[in-house]
C-alpha cells in the first residue's frame, strides 16, 4: 500500500509568507519611543499607519555640503612675515584637532598659541606650542563641544605674553585679512539615530508644529527648539531644526523624521555623526 504526505494547509502557507514580508525598519520605527511623546505613546500608533493629514510625497530634504565658509578648513593659511599653518578640516569627539605650521627658522623657541573663537566672538585660549628649530610647530587640542570651531593662530612674544589685543599671527597686516587668518574646524560627536512619523502624521509636537510628511526635524531630549543640528552618515548630510521631544528608547539621541532618515540612510536604529550648529539661527 502506498502513503501520501499529506498537503500543507494553505492557510499555515500564507501566514509563513505573510511574517516573512514584515519590515524590520518599520518594527524599528514602533520601538524608537521618540516624537510627539508629551501626546502620545508609541507603542498605541502602529508603525505602518498611513498618515491622516496628508496624502502628498513627501520630498527628501537636499543634502548638504560645505557651507561656503567652510571652502577655506583644511587648507594653508598664510601668516605674512611668519610662515603657514593648516588645520584638520574635521576630526571627532575625543580625537585632538591637530594644528601644523611651519615658520621662519628664526623664530625658534618662540611659543605659538592656539585660539578659538567663542559663541560671543571672542578668542580663548585653546593650546600651545613651540617652533622648533626647524621652524615647525605641532600642536593638539581635545574638544568635547561638537560644534564647527574658528581657530587662529598667535605669535607669542618672546616673554610669552600674549601680543596687545590678541595680534594673530602676522601682525597688524595679518588683522586686516580677516577670515583668511582662521581656519574653521568639524567637530563631530557619534551617537544612534532612529526615526518616526507614520501613525503621528496629524499630531503637534513637542516644539508646537504639526507633523506631516514634508516636516523636516529632529526629536531631541535636551537640545532647545529650532536648533539646527548637521547629521551626517555614509557621506551624506542634511542640517535640520529641533522641533520634537525624544527619542526614549533604543540608547539614540537623535529621533529622525521619516523624509531626514531617507536622506541619509537611517532605516532603523543606526549610528550617524552629527554637529549643533549653534553657528545658524534657530528656526522658529
Amino acid at each position: 500500500m502506498t502513503y501520501r504526505t499529506p498537503a500543507r494547509p494553505r492557510a499555515a502557507i500564507i501566514a509563513v509568507v505573510a511574517l516573512a514580508a514584515l519590515s524590520p525598519a518599520a518594527t524599528a520605527s514602533a520601538a524608537s519611543g521618540g516624537g510627539l511623546s508629551t501626546q502620545a505613546a508609541p507603542s498605541t500608533a502602529p508603525a505602518t499607519a498611513e498618515a491622516p493629514a496628508t496624502t502628498e510625497a513627501a520630498p527628501a530634504p537636499t543634502a548638504t555640503g560645505p557651507s561656503p565658509a567652510d571652502t577655506t578648513s583644511g587648507t594653508t593659511v598664510q601668516a605674512p612675515g611668519l610662515g603657514t599653518w593648516s588645520a584638520a578640516p574635521s576630526t571627532t569627539v575625543g580625537t585632538p584637532v591637530l594644528v601644523v605650521g611651519q615658520f621662519e627658522a628664526a623664530l625658534a623657541n618662540r611659543r605659538v598659541q592656539i585660539q578659538r573663537q567663542d559663541a560671543r566672538g571672542g578668542w580663548r585660549r585653546a593650546t600651545t606650542a613651540r617652533v622648533r628649530s626647524n621652524g615647525r610647530f605641532v600642536a593638539r587640542w581635545r574638544t568635547r563641544a561638537a560644534r564647527y570651531h574658528q581657530l587662529r593662530v598667535v605669535l607669542l612674544n618672546a616673554d610669552g605674553s600674549v601680543p596687545a589685543g590678541g595680534a594673530p599671527a602676522g601682525g597688524a597686516t595679518a588683522r586686516t585679512a580677516g577670515s583668511a587668518t582662521t581656519a574653521r574646524v568639524a567637530v563631530l560627536a557619534k551617537t544612534k539615530a532612529t526615526w518616526y512619523g507614520p501613525g503621528f502624521y496629524g499630531r503637534r509636537t513637542a516644539c508646537g508644529q504639526t507633523l506631516t510628511k514634508r516636516t523636516e526635524g529632529v526629536a531631541h531630549r535636551t537640545l532647545p527648539c529650532g536648533t539646527q543640528v548637521e547629521i551626517r552618515r555614509g557621506g551624506r548630510s542634511v542640517v535640520v531644526p529641533v522641533i520634537d521631544r525624544g527619542p526614549f528608547a533604543n540608547k539614540a539621541d537623535f529621533d529622525l523624521t521619516k523624509n531626514v532618515a531617507d536622506a541619509v540612510d537611517v532605516s532603523g536604529v543606526d549610528r550617524v555623526s552629527y554637529i549643533v550648529r549653534d553657528d545658524l539661527p534657530r528656526s522658529r
